[in-house]
């Protein structure tokens, strides 16, 4: 079993900082050697699927829509640290395809489900159960197609390779206003009963929750989502389809025309900033 963080700086990147910062170019956490990120101009499909996850509480994840009305996210950008306690839903508002202040479609979010809501004090959910399905108030699908979910193990592994290619996107801290996207990156090692791998794509901060898409014969579907970054070897940490795939199908949906919203509380502006994820 490997250690992770969730996007937080650690100790064991210490001396790499010093070393760039002595020759004037810092590392950002979680790029490996170059920095094969790309924008994405588009917003066709796939791309639309994907957007922020801003949260009025703290900084944005990423979020991809997989049904009409359901956005597949990480579980540990609900979460607050610092006062132990789930995000209200209506502090959160998915915007679909954002690109520079433009969006294909948007909505605030009505409730949501976690895949685990065990957490350890002063951490996020484990990376097995590191996902969660927000339930919008309203459906999108007009105007976004939802993506597919697809299971990812390591016996399936050697096939998606043969016919397809893994890539990454999200919405990146360093990058805040275009989709960026590392094509062709690689998924390098399995853990937690298949539940969890290592990936080498480029994320940072902000790309918490985005998609690694399997792309094969023209299709996307969401394999995996990127949760965390691995504390010695700098790898990306995401929890796979084979924890999430299976249980989305049997997730209750929400229905067409309910418009209901959970009531909740967003603490005041005063303590807005001691809402980090």
């Amino acid at each position: 079993m490997f250690r992770y963080v969730f996007l937080l700086v650690i100790s064991s990147i210490t001396t790499t900082v010093t070393l760039a910062a002595s020759s004037g170019i810092l590392p950002i956490l979680g790029i490996q050697d170059d920095d094969d990120r790309t924008p994405v101009e588009e917003t066709d499909h796939p791309w639309g699927a994907i957007g922020r996850v801003n949260n009025t509480m703290g900084p944005f994840c990423t979020g991809t829509l997989i049904g009409p009305r359901q956005v597949l996210t990480a579980a540990h950008c609900l979460w607050n640290r610092r006062t132990q306690a789930w995000i209200p839903p209506c502090a959160l508002h998915f915007v679909a395809g954002y690109q520079r202040g433009t969006y294909l479609a948007h909505s605030v979010v009505a409730s949501y489900q976690i895949a685990d809501r065990d957490t350890t004090q002063d951490k996020g959910p484990h990376p097995a159960r590191d996902w969660a399905v927000l339930t919008l108030g309203k459906d999108l699908s007009p105007n976004v197609t939802p993506l597919p979910t697809l299971s990812l193990e390591s016996s399936l592994l050697q096939g998606y390779r043969a016919n397809g290619i893994f890539v990454q996107a999200g919405y990146s801290r360093d990058r805040p206003h275009i989709l960026t996207r590392h094509h062709n990156c690689r998924i390098a090692g399995f853990s937690n009963e298949d539940r969890v791998a290592l990936h080498e794509c480029d994320t940072t901060f902000g790309d918490s929750g985005s998609p690694i898409l399997l792309q094969r014969n023209g299709s996307f579907h969401v394999v995996a989502v990127h949760v965390a970054i691995h504390n010695r070897s700098g790898k990306g940490v995401a929890v796979t389809g084979k924890a999430f795939h299976e249980r989305l199908q049997t997730m209750e949906k929400p229905h067409p025309g309910d418009k209901s919203f959970k009531a909740c509380r967003v603490q005041s502006p005063e303590t807005k900033t001691l809402a980090q994820i």
